[in-house]
Order: structure tokens, then sequence, then C-alpha cells
């Protein structure tokens, strides 16, 4: 079972309730293709993105923006990918000039990863406009969610700045610290998934950023799960986690599409 723990921006106060053990899967299945975007912010910060979107685009589709942690890609998550894409979302996962799995990792570099996700998810939007593409008159700009891992959930975290896309309407940080950037801008709600027996990203550090977080929030603690283990499907807690993330996702974009795409729903976990 997942330890929920509660929280809004009012009060702060918290209480404990047990989540139910619940998985939301697609009754039926959509077929899933990726391409991959050659997208740069200066010559020293190339950030090759790629997306995961439903392989028939129906009506105007969420955009879903993820970021790896350190030493990571974008194809590491491509489960947890493909079930948003299969649920709608159009999903832009871009691998981190200096924290990705393919060079030295500087993990002092995450700092300026904030102002690459919103770049990323600005050239994204862009394509909603751009004659003869693929996603020309499919991309709900008005309907944005950030997720990540790790130091991705930090960059998450990051970009809810003053000044912050006004579009964007949820995140979610699993297993991410504290930004350097204060909190400012439109309220956004935040989920926060965290391993109770985190060694890398302690539990305390994932709940001092939920605290600090001005919005309605939800803190979501996994019984004896590492750092991010239960992001991997055969994990017993993956389909539960996955589950919570895609219903907070759809809950708080309540896109038109979702009437559009295959039903969800939800039900026992049998494993």
């Amino acid at each position: 079972m997942l330890l929920m723990l509660l929280a809004g921006c009012a009060t702060g106060v918290a209480e404990a309730e047990v989540a139910e053990s619940a998985v939301v899967r697609a009754v039926a299945r959509v077929k899933v293709l990726t391409r991959v975007l050659a997208l740069a912010r200066g010559a020293d910060r190339p950030l090759p993105t790629t997306v995961w979107h439903p392989a028939v685009l129906t009506g105007r589709h969420p955009i879903l923006l993820f970021s790896h942690g350190l030493g990571g890609l974008p194809a590491h998550f491509t489960p947890l990918a493909t079930t948003w894409a299969e649920a709608g979302f159009v999903v832009a996962a871009p691998a981190y000039p200096h924290t990705n799995a393919r060079v030295r990792v500087d993990r002092h570099d995450i700092r300026n990863q904030p102002a690459d996700a919103a770049y990323v998810l600005d050239r994204v939007k862009a394509l909603d406009g751009s004659e003869g593409d693929l996603f020309a008159g499919h991309l709900d700009v008005g309907r944005v969610a950030a997720v990540g891992f790790s130091a991705g959930g930090t960059t998450t975290l990051g970009i809810l700045r003053a000044g912050h896309d006004p579009a964007l309407l949820a995140a979610v940080s699993i297993a991410g610290r504290r930004p350097l950037a204060e909190f400012g801008g439109t309220g956004v709600p935040v989920l926060f998934v965290h391993g109770d027996r985190d060694k890398v990203v302690p539990l305390s550090a994932g709940w001092a950023v939920f605290e600090a977080v001005p919005w309605p929030k939800r803190f979501v603690a996994v019984p004896g799960a590492g750092h991010g283990q239960y992001l991997r499907p055969g994990h017993p807690e993956f389909p539960r986690v996955a589950g919570l993330i895609l219903t907070f996702l759809r809950d708080r974009l309540d896109s038109p599409i979702w009437s559009e795409v295959p039903p969800v729903r939800t039900a026992e976990h049998a494993g």
C-alpha cells in the first residue's frame, strides 16, 4: 500500500491516509510512436528531445514535459512515457546536456536545467502552429504538465518560479530536492512521490521541499522503496505509482481529449 500524506496550501497541516491499491490501465491499447527533435539552447546546450505521442492524433492533446535524473536518458523511462502517451498526452523528454548518461555528469549544471526545460516546452508548443508538422493543430498549448525524477524532479520544481508558463497546470516531483529558485507565479498543484528508504535523496529532503510549496500539494511515500526502483515495470509498486501519477495529471488538466481516447479505469492490482 502507498502511504499518502496530504496537505493544502492554506493551512500546511498534513494528515495521513492509506491510498487504495489501484492501477490505472487503458481498456484498449493505443499505438504510440516516437520522434526526436534536434533542439539546442545555444551551441553548448544541445537538447535532443524524445517525443512519445499517440499514433493517431485526434483533437488537441495536452503536453507533458519529462525530465530525467543524473546519468539518465529519456529512453530509460519509456514504460512511463508510453503509458502517458496511451492516455492522450504528447510527452516531450529532453536529454539534458551535462547530466545525461552519455556525458561526464556535472551535477552543478542542474541549476541551468529549468531554463532548458522552459525552452523545450516553448519549442514543442510552437509546433502546434508549424504548418506541415505532425503536431500542427493537435497540441493543447493551454494544458501542460511537468514531471521529473531525482535531479529531474528538482528541475521540474525549478520551473515553478515567477514568470513561469501559465499553461502549466500540474507538476510531479519524484524523489526531487528543493530548487535554487523560489516558488512564484501562478499557483500549480504539485504531487510528490518519494521512497521512504531512499538513500540518494532522503525522504526528509523531499518533505522539506513539499513544505516549501505554497500551493495545493500532495506527498506520497512509497513504503520500503529506495531511489526510484518503483518506476520500473516489475516492481510491485510500479502499477500503483504509475496509476497515481496518471490520475493526478488527468484530474488537473481536465482535457477534452480524454473523451476521444480509449477509456481509462481504476482496478485492483492483482500482482
